[in-house]
């Protein structure tokens, strides 16, 4: 998981990053898992006890009509570079999908069940966090086919997802 202090590209950067993240007196910074198979241009931008890099990010790899991102965030190039060496435990990963993107249905039903999909471990973009309820839910941006990207809501009670092993992990604070 990275914190990721700006994430800049033509088509909705405004939505990445929100103003009240950018602000001193929040901690800056939105923390996202980024899937290392769309990262290119890697440059270290760590100084004297700040890690720091900086790439270009590509959600979808096999559409040239969408460009890359430039990302800024907390980790090094070299701590970077770890993450493309780690081995994924399978080449799959099952997410625990809410319905229609809304965790709450109708007072008659207040919590609407989950369904189960599985999804290829290479497909996935990025997962951020939920505002409203970021300790139970993230968004898993990820695409289907070639070219059709999806954006889910997703539940993690026990945990956020990982890439590269089939369970969660606990959240780093």
């Amino acid at each position: 998981m990275v914190k990721v202090w700006s994430w800049t590209d033509s088509r909705d950067s405004s939505n990445r990053i929100n103003a009240i993240e950018k602000k001193p007196t929040w901690p800056l910074g939105r923390y996202f898992i980024l899937n290392t198979n769309r990262i290119v241009d890697l440059k270290d931008l760590s100084t004297l006890g700040v890690a720091k890099s900086s790439f270009q990010y590509n959600e979808v790899p096999g559409d040239r009509r969408e460009g890359c991102s430039f990302v800024i965030c907390d980790h090094s190039a070299a701590q970077i570079q770890d993450h493309f060496d780690d081995v994924p435990a399978s080449q799959a990963i099952t997410l625990p999908i809410v319905p229609y993107n809304q965790p709450w249905g109708t007072p008659r039903y207040p919590i609407r069940p989950t369904v189960d999909t599985t999804v290829g471990i290479w497909s996935i973009a990025y997962v951020d966090r939920y505002n409203p309820d970021p300790n139970h839910y993230v968004w898993v941006c990820y695409t289907k086919g070639s070219f059709k990207r999806m954006e889910v809501l997703t539940s993690i009670n026990i945990g956020w997802p990982s890439l590269t092993s089939t369970t969660t992990e606990t959240r780093e604070q």
